[in-house]
């Protein structure tokens, strides 16, 4: 008989609540049924992945005594793992499917090679030990296309009416080919010569006919070793000025910008009326650039910013005009425009005068009523922080400005290339999230906005109630009350959609979140 002692590894008894458990020596014997090593059969001998990424070990396990534990060892991929069957089920299993998965640290050196050492033991201490070849050489991602234009394109007829076609690819590893299909034009090409292997950029002016005309763009960029694809496809309209449903202020210069974050670049403005638009946004360093679109990808074909030759008016093509040039720092702008007639104006206010639903709070002290019981004698106060809430668990708070009180940050956030996001913005304690202070987004992929849909609060000994912030975003709304949204849940999913966040990340790496609560726009930024 073969006999191990399990002491401390199958004492499972004792009571959970009282927060103990009491534990007996036990000593377990199983028959030596062949004294035979343990069979391994993996499903492969050579694993192929990038650094920074996963590497999975599967393989079927047998052992007629029973298998006791499975080891797998690799220094160079700081691998040291050991799996105690006995510990996890209570008893050595006859056969057992290996399936683990290893993070490689993104630290090692590219095309590395690494040897990892599998070895089964068995009840009786036979081994058997494979090996497994680790190479970070592999192509695990698809091309990314750093600018593009946006599904969907207004072209404007003028004299003459071109097209301007315009994108940039890169690959991580290798360009194999890069195909532009527009067949209203005859054009079908591809691109299999690059001056950078791993990256193509391209640009072309069409002159099209002054007809309205709707003409259709394919690309589709493939990569070297593995074959994967990406594709984009758009629409150019070509139209009169529209009344654009969205537009956009773009504070940066550079389109990539406009394509790597994961949302809330550019900057959502608000459609107020026919053709009229009101944007709000703080300008925390003198000297930043603006201008407006209604595409949200590229700064083509249409870009809306004071005219060269009279610059009292807007113009509509960025080689054409200027951006706005924002000289005061740490103030709100209100930009008031109209697309159609082209009139503009521009005020600025300062912090101080800007209102949010939080303002009253203090942010870092005792003012979150945890159970938001306002009627006991003594709630049970914590500490007031906001941050995202809900997936991925384990994100810390964000902090609030120094010098924008309404301006909340979370400077670092890792994420990872097809990661799955669900999110509100909400309060945080101790114990988790909560529906006390809450944002919510307008389009769960695009993510816009970031409106309030927390609590309406009446005067207390912590904090001032928020009446301002619901007067200054909710007086033009006839008959709006207040105390419903303070009492319903129903009543405020009137104002608010109760639409979580839930972009796709495109691109590994740090990520900075950013929240406005007083223009109540949120943006999640690529940093490295």
């Amino acid at each position: 008989m073969i006999k191990t002692n399990l002491f401390g590894r199958l004492c499972l008894c004792g009571i959970a609540l009282l927060g103990f458990a009491a534990c007996s020596d036990d000593e377990t014997t199983w028959a030596d049924v062949d004294g035979a090593a343990p069979a391994m059969a993996l499903e492969a001998t050579h694993l192929r992945t990038e650094k920074g990424n996963q590497v999975t070990f599967k393989g079927e396990l047998a052992d007629k005594d029973g298998i006791a534990s499975i080891h797998l060892y690799c220094p160079g991929l700081y691998l040291d793992k050991t799996i105690d069957l006995i510990s996890i089920y209570g008893e050595p299993k006859k056969t057992y499917s290996l399936d683990y998965t290893h993070q490689v640290n993104k630290a090692l050196e590219e095309d590395s090679r690494h040897t990892v050492e599998i070895t089964v033991t068995d009840v009786g201490g036979r081994t058997t030990t494979s090996e497994v070849l680790v190479t970070l050489d592999a192509d695990l991602q698809a091309p990314i296309f750093t600018t593009r234009p946006a599904d969907e394109v207004t072209v404007l007829i003028k004299d003459p009416t071109v097209l301007k076609v315009k994108f940039s690819v890169e690959d991580n590893k290798k360009l194999e080919s890069v195909r532009i299909q527009m067949p209203a034009l005859d054009i079908d090409e591809t691109i299999t010569t690059f001056d950078d292997p791993k990256s193509f950029s391209y640009n072309r002016v069409i002159e099209i006919s002054e007809d309205e005309e709707t003409y259709e763009l394919t690309v589709t960029a493939t990569d070297g070793e593995e074959g994967h694809e990406a594709t984009f496809t758009t629409l150019y309209d070509v139209t009169e000025l529209p009344d654009f449903d969205k537009v956009y202020l773009a504070d940066v210069t550079d389109p990539k910008l406009l394509n790597s974050d994961v949302f809330g670049v550019p900057i959502l403005v608000d459609h107020v009326g026919s053709y009229e638009y009101q944007a709000r946004y703080y300008n925390a360093t003198a000297g930043t650039q603006v201008c407006f679109i209604p595409q949200n990808t590229d700064f083509s074909p249409i870009c809306f910013a004071p005219d060269k030759e009279d610059p009292t008016k807007l113009g509509d093509d960025l080689e054409d005009e200027n951006r706005f040039v924002l000289d005061q720092a740490g103030v709100y702008y209100l930009f008031k425009f109209n697309t159609l007639t082209r009139e503009y104006s521009i005020e600025t206010y300062p912090v101080s005068e800007a209102v949010d639903p939080i303002m009253h709070m203090h942010y870092g002290g005792n003012d979150l009523n945890t159970w938001m019981d306002w009627e006991i004698a003594d709630p049970w106060w914590q500490p007031f922080y906001i941050g995202p809430g809900g997936s991925p668990s384990g994100v810390t708070r964000m902090e609030q400005d120094k010098n924008n009180p309404h301006l909340y940050v979370l400077d670092y956030w890792e994420l990872t290339a097809g990661q799955e996001l669900s999110f509100i913005i909400s309060n945080w304690h101790s114990h988790g999230w909560w529906g006390y202070t809450e944002w919510r987004t307008d389009d769960q992929n695009e993510c816009n906005t970031a409106v309030y849909i927390g609590n309406y609060f009446l005067d207390n000994q912590h904090f001032t109630n928020n009446k301002d912030y619901f007067d200054w975003k909710y007086s033009d709304v006839p008959g709006f009350d207040a105390m419903k949204w303070r009492n319903s849940d129903d009543y405020r999913k009137q104002f608010v959609q109760d639409i979580w966040f839930k972009p796709e990340v495109k691109k590994s790496g740090i990520y900075r979140l950013e929240l406005d609560v007083h223009t109540e726009r949120a943006k999640l930024v690529f940093v490295k």
